[in-house]
Formats: structure tokens, sequence, C-alpha cells
């Protein structure tokens, strides 16, 4: 599954100005974009509750750079690697080994019904795309 990072969000942390080791919004979007596949593919929402790894290059959140995170289950669906990449392929964050906890009840079965109607999850090749909106992150779903 893929998310596209939304333009023209505003500051991350205030003060603005003060550096941070990583991108915590690149971090979001690979959450974001892994919850809506276990949502659409398993029917539960989960939280974060482990990561084995996250590394990320330098200036890994330009602001006029369109910014995708792949997401890519294990073979059971039990955890998650993804990464964050440009336009260009060029890797900006990397994410290993992320796992939820479900949460008991948080999805209407009848809401996620007409969601899993809507977009089939498994990913095909060379189909059209359409995007989910979520907060801040645009999730595009490969149909």
């Amino acid at each position: 599954m893929i998310g596209l990072l939304a333009k023209g969000l505003t500051a991350n942390h205030v003060p603005p100005d003060w550096p941070t080791l990583m991108a915590p919004r690149l971090i979001e979007l690979c959450f974001q974009t892994a919850g809506l596949w276990e949502m659409g593919t398993q029917g539960r929402m989960g939280l974060p509750q482990h990561v084995d790894c996250v590394s990320s290059a330098p200036a890994t959140e330009p602001s006029d750079a369109r910014l995708y995170a792949v997401v890519t289950p294990d073979t059971n669906g039990d955890s998650f690697d993804a990464e964050v990449v440009d336009t260009e392929g060029n890797r900006c964050l990397w994410l290993s080994g992320y796992r939820t906890v479900a949460i008991p009840n948080a999805v209407d079965a009848a809401q996620l019904k007409r969601l899993q109607l809507r977009w089939p999850w498994k990913p095909l090749p060379h189909k059209k795309t359409r995007p989910v909106y979520r907060d801040d992150i645009v999730v595009t779903v490969l149909h």
C-alpha cells in the first residue's frame, strides 16, 4: 500500500526551528498507511506497539518534495516494513518490524464493510489509483 504525505502542513513541532533527529510525520505516514491496510484486510484498528528499527537519511522532509510511504506487510500480516521515498525513488526513511495492538470494537462493522466494498485491498500492478484522505496524510490505495 502506498501513502502520500499531504502538502502545506503546519509546523511539525514548536518552536519549529528546533532540530529533530528524525521527521516524526514520516514515521506517522508509515503507521497510518499500514493502519489503513490493516483495517481493510483484517477488519481491525490498531495502535503502534513495536518497531524493530527506524533509520533515516539527512534532510528527510523537504517542503517541496512529494513523499510516499511504501508499506509491505509480512506474509502473515502480523508486521510491516515501510520506506518513505521521494518521486525520484530516493529513500528518506526506513522502518522495519512495525506491529500494532488491536483496539477492541474500535471499528464500526457497517462502516468498515462499506469501506471494504468501495476499495479492493489487494494491490494489482499497473491499475489506476484512488486517494483516501485521512487527517494530514493522503493514502493512495492501489487496485
